[in-house]
């Protein structure tokens, strides 16, 4: 009993260790409008979302960003509140943190709200280098270096239930289909060209159109491209039992080789080592002003894959698995049978994030119906249709409503409420200190985590400068 405690503490814990280490994520003024940012992003801001947008005027001719960097972390575990609760100990006869023994009762009130495939999603992004230059003959140019990580973590509830209660010794059957284990860490040179189309419909006020080319070097992948596996136990005899299994998945892997067994790879390998993967991807879009105060904006972001070819290997399942034994003894024979057989590949492709984006702003006070609210009112709307399910992308469409509010020119209030996505309903919150010449940008995507701490499964933090001439 108290190895089965350990083994599924750790489980369950490795969601929300993945707090520790933990894009849209690196537009800081966006994060804090709920990643309402289509319509409403202008210069550096733009580059990634939709690169017409470069070339309508901004507060100044050049903006260079300072790396701003995002990390956000999501998980349908359980919440913090349920953490808190299990898995930080309890105080011993000496007054230390020692282990909390789950009783049957708790094991269940933590399994019963969790979904049946439960999701952990972190992401961590960062701009080393953002620059734009906006002219209004020449258009507007930008140039950017994007830094993309994450790791999505999708298991099936058996997972947990086979750790809380293990194989039982009348029988049990776990299925595992849908587990998906994938990470990602590939870098962006984009540059972005954006310009004022002389020829328009004649009911709106202006039309820019703007693409970006993307060259893409892959530092290491992993990902899950099938998984329908599933085992269980029953009695044949006293004291014997037969395992019956169908190990069925497939897995592919690039970069650094830490899952070899003979590997020696460190951090300076990952950091100053070849590309594992190269590759070209594109952005298109287009914006115009429909009417005074009023934008709309549509763009198609990462349109494009990469290669990898260093340290390319492929996993696959070891096939129906049947074996008899003392019941005690049958952990090693499954240890063994879900490694399955892996060779090496000559290369393989992975399709960019692909996103359909449509969105709008609206100058409030350009509006009769707010015209009686003192300082300065942005209002945005976003729609975000994923096209594929790769790097951590979904096609559960997203949408989001953002404000950004000026009482005091230099420091906005921002905030937003998004819904869809993969991530749920989540209410963001930003400001920040901006003058002519500099910004310093802060936000967050889950502000409500400050007044329901106990119940808050996402965590986002986001931070960067800008300087303008």
């Amino acid at each position: 009993m108290k190895s089965k405690f350990i083994v599924f503490s750790l489980v369950l814990s490795f969601g929300l260790m993945q707090l520790v280490y933990a894009g849209d994520f690196s537009n800081i003024r966006g994060v804090g409008m709920g990643r309402t940012m289509n319509a409403a992003s202008t210069g550096t801001d733009a580059i990634g979302i939709n690169p017409a947008n470069i070339a309508i005027p901004d507060i100044g001719k050049f903006t260079l960003s300072l790396a701003p960097i995002g990390v956000m972390v999501h998980t349908e575990l359980f919440s913090y509140g349920t953490y808190m609760d299990y898995f930080t100990g309890v105080a011993g006869p000496d007054g230390k943190r020692i282990s909390r023994p789950l009783t049957e009762e708790d094991k269940n009130t933590i399994l019963s709200p969790m979904p049946d495939l439960p999701r952990t999603n972190t992401r961590v992004e960062t701009m080393w280098f953002g620059l734009t230059f906006q002219h209004p003959v020449i258009g507007g140019i930008g140039f950017a270096v994007i830094d993309r990580l994450g790791a999505s973590v999708a298991l099936s509830k058996d997972f947990f239930r086979m750790a809380a209660f293990g194989l039982d010794s009348l029988g049990s059957q776990y299925k595992f289909d849908g587990t998906d284990l994938s990470a990602w860490w590939y870098r962006e040179y984009t540059l972005s060209y954006g310009h004022k189309l002389s020829f328009k419909p004649r009911f709106v006020k202006d039309l820019y159109a703007g693409i970006s080319i993307k060259f893409l070097r892959g530092r290491g992948i992993f990902t899950t491209d099938r998984q329908n596996s599933s085992f269980g136990n029953y009695p044949t005899g006293s004291d014997q039992y037969a395992l019956r299994g169908n190990f069925n998945f497939l897995t592919r892997r690039a970069g650094v080789d830490f899952f070899g067994d003979t590997s020696n790879s460190s951090i300076k390998d990952i950091l100053f080592s070849d590309p594992a993967g190269k590759g070209i991807g594109f952005d298109i879009g287009i914006s115009s002003e429909v009417r005074s105060g009023l934008r709309v904006a549509l763009s198609m972001t990462d349109i494009g894959s990469i290669r990898w070819d260093k340290n390319a290997f492929e996993s696959t399942g070891g096939g129906l698995v049947d074996v008899s034994g003392i019941y005690g003894a049958m952990g090693d024979t499954l240890k063994n049978a879900v490694k399955g057989s892996t060779k090496a590949l000559t290369s393989f492709k992975t399709t960019l994030p692909t996103a359909l984006r449509l969105g709008a702003e609206m100058d409030a006070k350009q509006f009769k119906f707010f015209k009686f609210i003192p300082g300065k009112l942005l209002l945005a709307f976003d729609y975000t249709q994923g096209l594929n399910n790769s790097l951590g992308n979904t096609t559960i469409p997203r949408f989001s409503l953002g404000a950004e509010y000026r009482v005091i020119r230099f420091i906005p209030i921002r905030t937003g409420l998004a819904v869809g996505g993969g991530d749920g309903v989540h209410w963001a919150l930003g400001t920040g200190f901006n003058s002519h010449y500099f910004s310093l940008d802060i936000a967050t995507e889950n502000f409500g985590m400050f007044f329901v701490p106990k119940s808050f499964r996402m965590v986002s933090f986001s931070l960067g400068m800008k300087i303008r001439v």
